[in-house]
Formats: C-alpha cells, structure tokens, sequence
C-alpha cells in the first residue's frame, strides 16, 4: 500500500517538534521523501489558506494534496502504510483517546517550554503533570490485547507515534521519570527496535534541537 504515497514532502520547522512524529512514522514505512526547512516562504505565504491549511505548520504535500494538523496527517499516512484503524469501533476508539490524551500532554508541554517563566515552570510539570500523564498510558497498555506489545492493534497506531515523541522529548526534561512505568518502557524500546526506526534514529538525520525553547532541552529535575 506504501506506493499509493507519491511525491511526499515535509514542510516543517528545522526542529524535531510537530514535525517529529510524522518523520518518523515515514521513515518507519520506508516512505521516501523530502523536507523543506524554509521558514521565511512559511511566514510570507502564512495566510494564504490554500497554501497553509490553518495557517501554520507542518504541512505534508502527498498526492498532490496540501495536509495540515498533525494527526490527521498521521492518520492519512497510516491509512496508507497498512498502520490504520481495525474498522473495529471498540478497538479504534481506544486509538482516538490516547491520541486525545497524547495531545492534552504535549499541549501542556508546549505551554510551559515556551512560557517566559519556563525556568520555574518547567520542573513542577516534569515533577507531577508528566508523571500523571505516564501513570494513565501505562494503565492504558496494561489493558491492551495486542498481542505484539502494542497499546491496541499488532501493530503502532498513529497515536504511538505521537507519543513515543512526546516521551523522548519529556525525558530531556525528567531523564528518569520513564523507568518508573515499566510497560510503558517496554513499549518504549519496542518502538525504538523497529528497524527503519532504530535505522533513522542512528542516521544522524533525527532533527538536534527539540523546539525553539531553551528551556526544553536539558535536564530540570534532578535524577
């Protein structure tokens, strides 16, 4: 189904942010493609609606189609690559609400990365939202039936893509706090064993910066 994907390009900042879990949800399919880095044509074609759906980023350009928001993107992609829904409404649906619950946590990352006073917020969040937020995927996994490690299909939804991104770019903050929930580690260095994953994450191509936070980057809570 992978060669339904054709002329596939990332626009996206030159960090791994947003842009990060659809890298790697490409990359792990084997999807060949492109990524544009050109911040200034964003900001100058920002408005226009049929270039920049929502006006922002990422944008992924797929079939002559102009793509926007992150999950839906993911979602198209995995339609795609044999990564969809079961069509089984009690299996799919536990899909949508990680991928809600996902996006609840980086949200609230994101807010705190970049608020002026991240410094002093930062720590609290890594010390307590972090963890209440890893406490309910590793109760979520605990319940999963999958057969293969996965939180519901054998196979990663799109919203463990997600995830998975979200963890690694927590962990800068709290380096620790993963090996406190050991399904959700496991789970975790599953993802991680993936071979077109473990083969991008050693190609050196994996964005260095995380976003455009200082503050995002480095340790705030002691191990």
């Amino acid at each position: 189904m992978s060669n339904e994907l054709k002329n596939v390009k990332l626009h996206y900042f030159p960090i791994c942010g947003r842009g990060e879990p659809i890298r790697m949800m490409l990359e792990d399919a084997g999807i060949p493609y492109e990524e544009s880095n050109d911040v200034a044509a964003f900001f100058a074609s920002k408005m226009d609606c049929d270039e920049y759906r929502f006006n922002q980023l990422p944008r992924l350009e797929v079939n002559g189609l102009k793509l926007a928001q992150q999950d839906a993107i993911l979602r198209y992609i995995a339609a795609h690559v044999g990564l969809g829904p079961s069509g089984k409404p009690e299996e799919d649906v536990v899909a949508d609400m990680l991928g809600c619950a996902v996006e609840d946590l980086m949200s609230a990352y994101v807010k705190n990365i970049y608020s002026p006073d991240a410094t002093t917020l930062l720590p609290e969040f890594a010390k307590t939202q972090a963890p209440k937020s890893f406490n309910q995927y590793e109760q979520l996994l605990s319940k999963s039936k999958s057969t293969s490690g996965y939180f519901v299909y054998d196979h990663p939804s799109f919203a463990e893509f997600h995830l998975y991104y979200t963890i690694y770019a927590i962990s800068h903050l709290h380096p620790t706090l993963l090996a406190s929930y050991p399904a959700l580690e496991k789970w975790f260095n599953l993802m991680s064993s993936r071979p077109n994953l473990a083969a991008y994450f050693k190609s050196g191509r994996r964005k260095e910066i995380l976003n455009g936070s200082p503050s995002g980057q480095n340790p705030c809570v002691e191990a």
